[in-house]
């Protein structure tokens, strides 16, 4: 089945394979395996970039599915020319891969990580634009963005709103991405 992906981690596996998690348009966050991607002659690794928009097949494997015929459709070079928008880009998909469950397929966060990557790809993000974004997908992913909101954030970790606290404390743990996104935004 073909499907459109953003991809959001790489992580190698045996000699030449790697595990890809992206999150789907039909069928939410999935992992899958990318065959012979770390050979010197694969034509898939420059499709199958952290953070490109591709389009792909899934093919039926043993223990997980197989990624055949990856193709790019965008690879947001803008977006990751910027390094405040690929700090915000890298948020927001580790938020995705620590905090929504597999193959739940949600059509408004599809739209919303499209959406993302086509604004980070065409302009440098504001604190303005990262906290909408921030209070967007908390309310996506079913939490009140209200309710944390009005709770304290932690003084011993200056530039940390109560809306980062919220998400590593949803996600059960401390997010690396947020200190990267902190140094370059400057908050």
């Amino acid at each position: 089945m073909r499907t459109r992906a953003i991809v959001i981690k790489k992580q190698n596996t045996n000699e030449y394979d790697q595990f890809v998690t992206c999150y789907t348009q039909e069928f939410g966050k999935l992992t899958a395996i990318a065959k012979s991607i770390l050979k010197p002659s694969s034509i898939q690794a420059m499709h199958l970039d952290v953070l490109n928009l591709v389009e792909f097949e899934l093919i039926n494997g043993k223990a997980m599915p197989i990624i055949a015929g990856a193709q790019s459709e965008n690879s947001f070079r803008d977006l990751k020319d910027s390094v405040p928008s690929l700090a915000v880009a890298h948020f927001f998909s580790e938020v995705i891969d620590k905090m929504v469950p597999e193959m739940e397929k949600d059509e408004e966060l599809w739209n919303f990580m499209t959406d993302l990557f086509d604004k980070l790809n065409r302009f440098e993000p504001s604190l303005i634009f990262l906290r909408q974004k921030q209070f967007a997908l908390l309310g996506l992913l079913g939490y009140s963005p209200e309710v944390v909101v009005s709770t304290s954030f932690d003084p011993n970790r200056p530039g940390f709103t109560s809306l980062d606290d919220a998400f590593e404390y949803n996600a059960g743990f401390r997010l690396k991405s947020l200190k990267f996104l902190h140094s370059v935004l400057s908050l």
